[in-house]
């Protein structure tokens, strides 16, 4: 990379003080950054450390009098900070465009215009890719599914059959979009598989991480809204269905049928059973299982969940139970 400050600077915003035809090469934390780097610092507590990093030039919320070095100054560093590296990483992740002599592609499939198709990538028929998707080597993209404008699709993802993503989407390795649902009946001591014939449907701008799994629905959709991002190691089933900008950090297991609102969060391994709803604006803590329904707003924690407050009780009674128990021990030697 090489940027101006004042080509980063028409980027992010803020104020130069210093100079701005100073050359910026790298970017990087301010513990670590070095000559030719651009760092960021967040609040006061951390004037200390700008002023003894070697960074090259340093994006601050205020301006540091004792700094003799370039600066932005800027309200939200982080933010504008965050600007810059999402420049940065495209410009250094960008693929070529094109497609690889080893791609496999079906009959009537529509691919847009810039598109970048890597080794060994498989397009079945009537798959439609937008325009500007990048798709990394050894993934697979089923019939009649589509991919819109500007997404990224990483190595060995496995897109099946039917599946709609909307545009900006990001998936990561491994990711299987649109798998069977786990569906039988019990017939005679006998599992019998129920056909899983519906379909995923995934808004724009959502991020999914490395080894997620969204399962087609069995009869009508499963639905992922706009904005969701979904950490690694995710299960989604069938029928389920995230409102929009909805967080789910790793290994979150929502089951069948269940309805998740808008701009719900749940933390690390969060089991939620099936056909539940959980309301829009709900915070569930790391570790929950969550067996009923949530309203609005609802902040849980626990197994079985309950409102944070409750189970923080609980958990300093469980810390208190050796203590107790020791003192109804003397109670009965006393009494005997």
């Amino acid at each position: 990379m090489k940027f101006t400050l004042n080509e980063i600077h028409s980027i992010i915003g803020g104020k130069i003080i210093g100079d701005g035809d100073i050359v910026i090469t790298g970017i990087a934390s301010v513990e670590v950054a070095k000559e030719g780097d651009i760092t960021f610092i967040r609040n006061d507590p951390l004037v200390p450390q700008a002023l003894m990093s070697v960074a090259s030039a340093i994006v601050t919320h205020r301006e540091i009098l004792q700094l003799k070095k370039p600066q932005i100054v800027i309200e939200n560093p982080y933010l504008a900070f965050t600007k810059f590296m999402e420049v940065v990483a495209k410009e250094r992740y960008m693929r070529q465009v094109g497609i690889h002599s080893t791609v496999i592609i079906g009959k009537e499939v529509s691919l847009g215009k810039d598109v970048s198709i890597g080794a060994h990538v498989v397009i079945e028929d009537g798959a439609k890719i937008g325009d500007r998707v990048a798709v990394y080597p050894n993934t697979f993209i089923g019939r009649e599914s589509s991919i819109g404008d500007d997404s990224i699709i990483y190595a060995n993802v496995s897109i099946r059959e039917n599946v709609v993503i909307g545009k900006r989407a990001i998936i990561h390795c491994n990711s299987v979009i649109g798998d069977d649902g786990f569906g039988y009946l019990q017939i005679e001591k006998r599992h019998v598989k129920i056909p899983q014939v519906g379909i995923v449907e995934i808004g724009d701008d959502v991020e999914i991480g490395a080894m997620v799994t969204i399962c087609r629905a069995a009869l009508d959709a499963t639905i992922i809204g706009n904005g969701v991002k979904i950490d690694n190691h995710s299960h989604i089933a069938h029928n389920v269905t995230i409102g929009d900008n909805a967080m789910l950090i790793a290994y979150a297991k929502i089951a069948g049928s269940t309805k998740i609102g808008k701009n719900v969060l749940i933390a690390e391994d969060v089991g939620i059973t099936d056909h539940v709803s959980i309301g829009d604006n709900c915070i569930i803590g790391g570790g929950s299982n969550v067996y009923r329904s949530l309203k609005t707003g609802a902040v849980v924690w626990g197994s079985p969940a309950k409102p944070i407050t409750e189970e923080k009780r609980i958990q300093i009674l469980i810390k208190k139970l050796p203590e107790m128990y020791n003192a109804m021990k003397r109670l009965v030697k006393t009494s005997q």
